[in-house]
């Protein structure tokens, strides 16, 4: 009983949800993960796959193109998906 309740504690997330209590350091920890996608320029995403995603930069001259990372392994033998 007891070695089921720790598996059980030890496997990620499926479905995220979001905390009860914010420290107000989660826009940080999330940058400084390097696992969020962050804009470098204002603008307007206009295409969206499976692994690519574009944003068109304000002005409309250039565009930005940002890969996702898809199943990712971590150090912790977890992944980032």
């Amino acid at each position: 009983l007891m070695g089921s309740n720790m598996q059980r504690q030890a496997v990620p997330l499926l479905r995220e949800e979001a905390p009860f209590v914010g420290t107000g350091m989660e826009t940080r920890a999330a940058y400084d993960s390097r696992i969020c996608i962050v804009n470098k320029h204002d603008g307007v995403v206009t295409s969206v796959d499976a692994e690519n995603i574009v944003v068109e930069r304000k002005g409309g001259k250039e565009s930005d193109t940002y890969q996702l990372t898809k199943f990712k392994k971590t150090n912790q033998g977890t992944c980032f998906n």
